[in-house]
């Protein structure tokens, strides 16, 4: 008698072979995938103690988001009329405004959406900036995921100089306020890595990610030529550290890279983040010459669609050509980018033939690759996770194509790619637990969850004064463009208000 049986679906397996299964199934024992094929024959060859009838469903692996955010879903789409000052204002409310528990409920808002959108591991970076110096942060997040069932790998590390930095943790209603070593936020990290890296019975693991991989360079666009002139002793420890604790603690390296970040560090070899053991997100603005370093030593990279990828284009495509190994991700969930990974294959298809004129490029197969077998190729996890295949973790989805919009029940792929939305997962697996049915969650009360959510969020919004940055500007309603004239952010202003520097 084994624990599940999946029957009756049309099963996209995302094995070497691609298979595609009509009238397919999947059955499972002990959290693992024991034979996937025709149900007929699976029927005859297996009792289970649970079967799920997946006629007019999709069966496929579960998607692998490989960078997002903890903390975004508290602060979904505040300050995005100010996008040019987001940065600063919700970093601030990162470092000086959130509690322990912030944490917590923002991981069960983040889990229980990434579940509902089908997604069975995502990543994690803590913060916007990285936030490592205390490791409870994460563990309260971590925490989180194992509780609504979605596997996460938690990734912190320290943030950009100058340090010391100030940071902020709240007892009792009052704010403590202390000054943080960079060698403080680096011990932060690792005390994170051990407590959790492959914990919860492996749902959790966790990665050290300093913000960028270069820190004497524009960290959120690409660096001019003439400002890239060499690493500073800084990026040198940092690199050094970082690659220290990665070998140590047998885990993987995460960061954001930019244009011109690849080529300052490969020139010193020594102190360089590239290899088959990291991943590097974003990478807009990335020359020709540096698409080739990552493709040389086998560094992963993961890029999410969005508007910074209209002014410096990720390469995705050229990426993909030079044999490197690209995931979609959301980068979600703040200020406007949800966890659906269905909108994010779309979004990064029509950004990637817009930029090179060629409708062509990106085809549904890939796209799909991009964010199941490919992603966990990225994380490291290809072993386990990111296709069907006898022997792997039972992280497994249905997608409902008995609706309109999924109607014909033809080109399974193509109808995925273009058509389906988060909401069409109807029944999530993680590690052969039914984490939830027919859209129904099985491990947590969904109400207390948003209503927990709620409570948390506003309590942050008003701690931090977020509350002018929440305001529709007057240019809101019957403009075809909008300005902000008036003043809602003034760093000198914001910083003696909230008793914060901001860096």
């Amino acid at each position: 008698m084994i624990d599940l049986l999946l029957t009756d679906g049309f099963v996209v397996t995302m094995d070497k072979q691609r298979r595609l299964l009509q009238n397919g199934g999947v059955a499972i024992n002990k959290g693992r995938i024991i034979d996937v094929g025709n149900s007929e024959d699976l029927n005859k060859k297996y009792q289970a103690k649970k079967v799920i009838d997946c006629k007019g469903h999709v069966i496929m692996p579960g998607f692998i988001d490989a960078h997002g955010h903890g903390g975004h879903s508290l602060f979904k789409t505040i300050a995005s009329d100010n996008i040019g000052d987001w940065m600063p204002i919700i970093t601030t409310a990162y470092k000086h405004f959130v509690t322990d528990e912030f944490w917590y409920y923002e991981g069960k808002l983040s889990a229980l959406e990434r579940l509902k959108c089908g997604v069975t591991t995502g990543v994690s970076v803590m913060g916007s900036v990285p936030r490592s110096d205390n490791p409870i942060f994460s563990i309260n997040h971590a925490k989180a995921y194992t509780e609504i069932g979605v596997r996460e790998i938690v990734c912190t590390g320290p943030a950009n100089p100058p340090w010391p930095q100030s940071f902020s943790r709240w007892k009792d209603g009052k704010r403590i306020v202390e000054e943080v070593t960079f060698d403080q936020a680096i011990k932060g990290a690792e005390a994170v890595i051990e407590a959790l890296n492959h914990s919860h019975n492996d749902h959790i693991r966790a990665f050290i990610t300093p913000y960028v991989i270069v820190t004497s360079v524009n960290s959120s666009a690409p660096t001019p030529l003439e400002s890239l002139h060499r690493l500073t002793d800084h990026d040198k420890m940092q690199a050094r550290l970082v690659r220290s604790i990665a070998k140590k603690y047998d885990t993987r390296i995460h960061s954001d890279a930019f244009g011109g970040m690849i080529h300052l560090a490969a020139k010193e070899k020594e102190f360089s983040l590239f290899g088959p053991d990291v991943h590097l997100q974003h990478c807009r603005g990335i020359s020709f010459d540096e698409v080739k370093i990552l493709a040389e030593t086998g560094t992963n990279v993961s890029a999410s669609p969005g508007f910074g990828s209209i002014n410096a284009r990720t390469p995705v495509t050229e990426l993909i050509e030079m044999g490197t190994t690209v995931a979609i991700t959301t980068d979600g969930t703040s200020p406007i980018s949800p966890f659906d990974m269905f909108q994010a294959m779309r979004r990064m298809q029509l950004l990637q033939q817009a930029a090179l004129r060629d409708y062509y490029y990106l085809p549904p197969g890939k796209l799909l690759e991009m964010v199941t077998i490919d992603a966990a190729k990225c994380v490291g996890w290809d072993d386990e996770i990111g296709s069907l295949e006898i022997g792997k973790k039972a992280d497994v989805i249905t997608v409902n194509f008995n609706q309109p919009h999924l109607t014909p029940a033809f080109m399974h792929v193509h109808r995925l790619v273009y058509q389906a939305v988060g909401s069409d997962v109807d029944t999530v697996i993680v590690d052969g637990n039914v984490v939830m049915e027919n859209r129904i969650v099985n491990t947590v009360d969904e109400k207390q969850v948003l209503d927990e959510a709620n409570e948390e969020a506003w309590a942050t919004v008003k701690r931090a004064g977020l509350e002018p940055f929440m305001q529709p500007t007057s240019y809101f309603w019957g403009h075809a463009r909008a300005y902000l004239d008036e003043r809602r952010f003034n760093k000198e202003e914001f910083e003696q208000k909230m008793e914060v520097k901001i860096l």
